[in-house]
């Protein structure tokens, strides 16, 4: 899937859609109800949710949801008035009526077992964004079962970008790691010198994206900001890493990233990270790395991945409001730091791929901005 604008919708009125992943026209209301969701479950594990921009996507009170233990499955159904096997057993329509009442409750008095309530029915949606976000919140508010990992799994193969980027985030949270998952990380790289010195711009992939295309030379990306920024001189190779979502594993990459740039004979060059592409980046500055320009493209703020700021001339962060893959991966939407070198740009909402989509560049005029 390319990018689609996607536009916030509160989630009263959007869980009055039943949305359906062959209906075009229900797209923002589905990112909406996997957006509530996802903040619920933000909520439930007693994270700080970022609201977004007051009247846009209003939130109720997230903190009275934080989790004091978990609920057996007959609690968590018991809010539908509904036993698991009637749950499943029950028509869409019904099912979506019953989300828009809890939803509701959910906002005249947050409780625990409300928000439970409303994953199990979420996780049945026939929208795989929603069902995805359902089935993450449904792990943390009771036991892990077959049937969460089922729908995640289901969500990771998804034809949705969003859903299955969802759900491959959902995956790695859940020990031991799917198969699935696993299956997209790759060998880390052998870095080769090269008889050249320049100070091209790179670019480079998130997690589990080693294997995607648009960060390479012939990939969409890499030749739209060929085409519209040509005195960045784009190099001709892109930094590739083993796409890892450990911690670890991306320290590892991120002394590969140092040796890298001076095996290609680049002197502090501009560099596009997408998601954690930036982290790898942020830790190679620790291990002697030095960047002109470093654009993040949808970073999952963490302030125990943040760069040595000394070795970085300038930051530009690009990102969508109420991103959905960030906000489940326990990140923030922003930087939290009084550093004078940053640049914000906060356009769209909640897909975290379309940061790297020329159309999303093009729709808010961000080539002028690096």
């Amino acid at each position: 899937m390319t990018y689609t604008r996607l536009e916030p919708i509160d989630p009263r009125d959007a869980f009055t859609v039943l949305a359906r992943p062959d209906d075009a026209s229900t797209r923002s209301a589905a990112a909406s109800q996997a957006a509530f969701l996802v903040a619920l479950r933000a909520g439930v594990l007693g994270h700080d949710v970022e609201s977004p921009a007051k009247g846009d996507f209003h939130l109720p009170n997230l903190k009275a949801l934080r989790r004091t233990r978990h609920l057996k499955v007959s609690e968590a159904c018991a809010g539908l008035g509904a036993s698991e096997k009637e749950l499943r057993q029950e028509p869409e329509p019904q099912l979506q009526r019953e989300m828009s009442a809890i939803v509701d409750k959910l906002y005249r008095k947050p409780s625990l077992k409300n928000a439970a309530a409303l994953f199990e029915a979420a996780m049945r949606s026939p929208h795989p964004l929603v069902s995805v976000a359902g089935a993450a919140g449904a792990r943390e508010t009771t036991r892990l079962r077959q049937e969460i990992r089922d729908t995640l799994v289901g969500g990771a193969l998804a034809e949705d970008r969003l859903a299955s980027r969802l759900a491959e985030t959902a995956i790695s949270n859940i020990a031991p790691m799917h198969d699935l998952a696993q299956r997209r990380v790759i060998e880390r790289p052998v870095s080769k010198k090269r008889k050249r010195k320049s100070n091209t711009a790179v670019i480079t992939h998130g997690t589990f994206a080693a294997d995607n295309d648009w960060y390479q030379p012939h990939g969409d990306f890499y030749q739209a900001l060929n085409a519209n920024r040509p005195d960045l001189h784009v190099h001709d190779q892109s930094f590739t890493w083993t796409g890892s979502y450990s911690a670890q594993a991306r320290q590892a990459d991120a002394k590969l990233l140092a040796q890298w740039i001076g095996d290609q004979g680049l002197n502090g060059p501009d560099f596009f990270a997408h998601s954690h592409g930036g982290t790898v980046a942020h830790l190679a500055t620790r291990e002697g790395a030095r960047f002109d320009r470093l654009v993040l493209m949808g970073w999952p703020a963490h302030d125990k991945w943040f760069p040595d700021f000394s070795r970085v001339n300038r930051i530009i962060d690009i990102r969508v409001r109420f991103d959905l893959v960030v906000l489940l991966d326990g990140g923030r939407q922003r930087f939290r730091t009084n550093q004078f070198n940053i640049e914000e740009h906060r356009n769209g909402w909640f897909d975290h791929s379309s940061t790297h989509e020329p159309a999303y560049w093009d729709d808010h005029d961000l080539w002028g901005v690096v």
